[in-house]
């Protein structure tokens, strides 16, 4: 008889929208290696009524505590972005395994320390990178390794968008899009989930050329409001990417556009076009998944805890930090940005 797995006891620290968003994931799955035991929040009036909507007992609001608890496993780190390096630091030390929301770290040398900090202390470090897991990224990604329809990849298009004049946030995520307390324009704060699937779905980014745009209406301007990227992959393929908070893309436009060889893919959300050469093109559904991608994304730290490698690694989302950085300094250069040559190896 398999002797059964004691469950990995959570302390969601940071419970708004995000950290809100894994412990109604952990339900959903209902998976008997996870289990949140406790919630941590500096704000002690809206910690203990986001503890009775969610059903977790045991609140803390000070992050210290929470590490001294032998009874707390790992962290999942939901609190603003500028926070996530020294929680993750002190939590890895601190002998817990650490889930961290996307962006991992505002910048790569953040993010190379946490990474170093988890891998002196033999703890596990993910990253809740939600896009990653959504129906579209597995089925693409085997596609593309698989040279299903269109053949050998030879060129992308990727587009991602919203009208957002403002650009703001309600209540207590208006952090998000003010500079000052960490937050970020479309690029980072979008863009990073773009760029973390597109990495999944069609390799490694070895270049990176990023200008932005900011239409008259927009009325912001301290923040990017439009960049069009051309990546270079790896493998040499390029591909050009849009992503925006001043036009709304209509679905038929957003997503993937991916040219073969062989033939020719449109995929959005749930469905793609595929056009074979010399056929008529077809309209195939994305098949969903089981659990929603805030569930997959917690079952995938789970494993990698147990020691099974997931895709969206504190070294892999790296990659994506290190992009979304590059973006930036191509933007106030003009220049393109070489990754290696830049951070070195990542």
């Amino acid at each position: 008889m398999t002797a059964a797995v004691a469950p990995l006891r959570l302390a969601i620290v940071g419970v708004g929208w995000a950290g809100s968003k894994q412990v109604m994931s952990v339900r959903e799955l209902a998976d008997n290696r996870l289990q949140v035991v406790c919630l941590m929040d500096p704000d002690a009036a809206f910690l203990a009524t986001r503890s009775k909507e969610l059903g977790v007992e045991r609140c803390c609001a000070d992050l210290a505590e929470v590490l001294a608890d032998p009874a707390i496993d790992a962290v999942t780190i939901c609190s603003p972005h500028p926070y996530h390096c020294e929680q993750a630091i002190a939590a890895a030390e601190a002998g817990k395994h650490v889930l961290v929301e996307k962006p991992m770290a505002m910048n790569v040398a953040e993010a190379t320390r946490m990474i170093a900090a988890a891998a002196a202390a033999g703890v596990c470090l993910y990253v809740a990178e939600s896009a990653t897991y959504q129906p579209i990224a597995g089925f693409l990604r085997e596609v593309v390794r698989s040279r299903r329809w269109i053949g050998e990849l030879t060129a992308a298009t990727v587009t991602g968008g919203f009208r957002a004049p403002a650009y703001a946030y309600p209540d207590r995520r208006a952090w998000l899009a003010q500079p000052e307390k960490g937050g970020m324009g479309t690029w980072m704060l979008h863009g990073i989930h773009t760029i973390a699937q597109l990495r999944y779905v069609l390799g490694e980014v070895a270049v990176v050329y990023a200008q932005q745009h900011r239409a008259a209406s927009f009325q912001r301007a301290d923040i990017e409001a439009t960049v069009s990227a051309t990546l270079t992959l790896v493998s040499g393929v390029t591909v050009q990417l849009l992503q925006t908070a001043e036009t709304k893309i209509p679905e038929p436009l957003a997503g993937y556009v991916l040219h073969g060889d062989q033939g020719s893919l449109q995929a959005h959300a749930t469905s793609c076009r595929v056009f074979v050469d010399g056929q008529d093109a077809a309209i195939l559904p994305i098949p969903p998944l089981r659990h929603c991608e805030y569930a997959l994304e917690l079952a995938a730290f789970a494993d990698a805890v147990a020691g099974i490698e997931g895709p969206t690694t504190g070294i892999a989302e790296r990659r994506s930090l290190a992009i979304m950085q590059a973006g930036y300094e191509s933007m106030a250069s003009g220049a393109p940005v070489h990754l290696t040559e830049r951070f070195g190896p990542l």
